[in-house]
């Protein structure tokens, strides 16, 4: 699903991405509440800035190709796990980077070329430990090298879909803050049976951790540290 952040010409934008495909409207209201348009209908309800993602990943899951938010100021969109365009256009919607959650992510799988013949599709989850060490995550910050972000994941995917039995694979990671429980990364394997995905979706989740470049911050109650230096230090 695309998501971009619109401040003038909202309607129109609105009526022309609804010719391409399903769209909604996420306004911020003034009063603590957001509204999501559905059409002609508006739901109204209270949603705390962070959890602003999730109701966009629940967006992706049920099918929705582009989302549109008014009134988001720069800080709340700064941390949605993708980059956000602002767009006076509709056409320019397509810049954005596709916003996914789990459920949007395996319908995609299962919509690519060679899934006829495949029954079995393996997920790796990691999500933020509230224990490190001893020591009491607040949150993590992650940081992508936008440049080769997306190269560099689609040599990892292609490599892993040479193995046998296996016609797909996705690597979706956030970026921007994560807090404790809340999902980081995504890997799924999509095989022919179920004795062909084990050792692929773990040769991707050893890949991804090995080659993508992506950065993290570690923020704890007593200090933080980028978990780069951390390693060096060892």
């Amino acid at each position: 699903m695309k998501v971009c952040a619109i401040k003038e010409n909202a309607d129109r934008i609105l009526n022309e991405l609804k010719m391409k495909g399903s769209t909604i409207l996420i306004e911020k209201g003034g009063d603590g509440e957001e509204k999501l348009v559905f059409g002609e209908e508006c739901i109204r309800f209270g949603m705390e800035p962070r959890n602003l993602r999730e109701v966009l990943e629940m967006l992706a899951d049920i099918g929705y190709e582009y989302a549109l938010l008014k009134g988001f100021d720069d800080r709340e969109l700064s941390n949605l796990g993708i980059r956000i365009p602002r767009i006076s256009e509709a056409e320019e919607v397509e810049m954005a980077e596709d916003c996914e959650g789990l459920k949007s992510l395996i319908r995609k799988l299962k919509e690519r070329e060679g899934s006829e013949v495949c029954g079995a599709i393996g997920v790796f989850i990691g999500f933020v430990r509230k224990m490190q060490e001893g020591r009491e995550v607040i949150r993590l910050e992650y940081e992508k090298f936008e440049d080769i972000y997306d190269r560099v994941r689609r040599e990892i995917e292609s490599e892993v879909e040479q193995m046998t039995g296996v016609k797909a694979v996705r690597i979706y990671h956030k970026v921007g803050t994560v807090v404790p429980k809340e999902d980081i990364v995504y890997v799924l394997v999509m095989a022919e049976h179920r004795e062909n995905l084990w050792e692929p979706l773990k040769k991707a989740v050893e890949l991804f951790k090995a080659k993508l470049p992506v950065w993290k911050k570690e923020v704890y109650v007593d200090g933080e540290i980028w978990a780069h230096d951390r390693d060096l230090k060892k």
